[in-house]
């Protein structure tokens, strides 16, 4: 399912080099993770922002921790157990469309 979101990122992007699960090599990707509020009050929901190829190198550039930020991608869920073996999970958006801020007028 592809959704829109927009929110304030929780940090800034990380840049990781993943093994690949054949042995064949590793493959770069850009992390980050997007506060979403659904209302003023209310705690902000929590996503997890994937970046490659292009938008991992804008990514990079643009996303810092508490900017604004608007995108378009593939939610998907991870789940795990935690410590006390409680299934968790976490939607995850592999970012398809990544919305970048208008430079500034300079005078």
């Amino acid at each position: 399912m592809y959704i829109v979101i927009s929110g304030h990122a929780g940090k800034t992007t990380e840049l990781k080099d993943i093994d690949r699960r054949d042995g064949s090599g590793s493959f770069s990707i850009a992390e980050s993770s997007l506060a979403v509020k659904v209302t003023k009050d209310g705690e902000p929901d929590w996503y997890k922002l994937k970046f490659r190829g292009d938008r991992m190198i804008n990514a990079g550039s643009y996303v810092q921790k508490g900017s604004l930020q608007s995108v378009v991608g593939k939610l998907t869920f991870e789940d795990w157990l935690d410590a006390d073996e409680n299934r968790v999970s976490k939607g995850v958006v592999t970012v398809t469309e990544l919305q970048l801020p208008r430079k500034s007028a300079e005078a």
